[in-house]
């Protein structure tokens, strides 16, 4: 996990990025907890979704390495099948929305290479611990931490949230949903949005000011110099508050 973590190095220095603000769900937000650990001034701010900032517990070291076996010797199985909708929708996912679950069953079925997919799991399932508290070396972004109330990984988040600081950190479960971005796809946009907003990224301008603004930037446009600052605006094309 620590290479993955270090290979983000790579992807910034391609782009020629100096900064930036991170959005990781799972593997991917342990990845990303551990890039900000070790290159604090390479990351503005973090999106973590079902982010776990501990090692492996012996009920889940199990249960990866038995689907990481299966996956090597049989393929993809209904067992490893049913744990990875389990693992990403928590519980009764068909009963909440069943086309949703169904397309989920099809592409882990067809389009997962199962070889690939072991590896990766025995790559988290070795992950080592954060190492980090409130008191002592700790993210220093600000994070904004999600879960869906149904997840599986609702302790995990809590528990990560007890080691960030309370200053720049917001913990955030989403109800009604185990996946919260396909499930719940319009609170997460307004929960980052807001996340953004309040660190200065977005302006809290009113449609008819934006539309104000746009004008106003398209005729300062014709005549701004290549090197004049440019303010990009991101609308919230949701009108709905977020309901957690």
């Amino acid at each position: 996990m620590d290479e993955l973590a270090n290979q983000i190095n790579y992807v910034l220095g391609h782009f020629g990025i100096k900064t930036f603000i991170g959005f990781g769900v799972g593997a991917g937000a342990n990845i990303l907890a551990r890039f900000a650990l070790v290159h604090p001034q390479k990351v503005d701010a973090l999106t973590l979704i079902n982010c776990t900032s501990s090692q492996a517990g012996w009920i889940e070291w199990a249960y990866q390495k038995m689907n990481s076996r299966s996956l090597r010797a049989r393929g993809m199985t209904q067992g490893v099948l049913d744990y990875l909708m389990w693992h990403h929708f928590g519980r009764f996912a068909e009963e909440r929305n069943h086309d949703l679950a169904q397309m989920y069953r099809g592409y882990f079925t067809r389009h997962v290479n199962p070889t690939n997919l072991s590896l990766l799991m025995d790559s988290y399932v070795r992950r080592t611990d954060l190492n980090i508290s409130r008191e002592g070396h700790t993210i220093r972004a600000p994070v904004l931490n999600i879960t869906g109330a149904l997840s599986p990984h609702v302790d995990d988040t809590v528990t990560f949230n007890g080691r960030l600081q309370p200053t720049n950190s917001t913990w955030m479960k989403i109800s009604d949903s185990g996946m919260v971005l396909e499930e719940q796809p319009a609170k997460i946009s307004e929960a980052f949005r807001l996340f953004l907003q309040g660190e200065g990224y977005v302006a809290p301008l009113s449609p008819t000011k934006i539309v104000a603004f746009r004008r106003l930037s398209a005729d300062a446009g014709r005549r701004r110099c290549r090197h004049s600052p440019v303010i990009r605006i991101t609308e919230n094309p949701i009108s709905e508050a977020v309901v957690c």
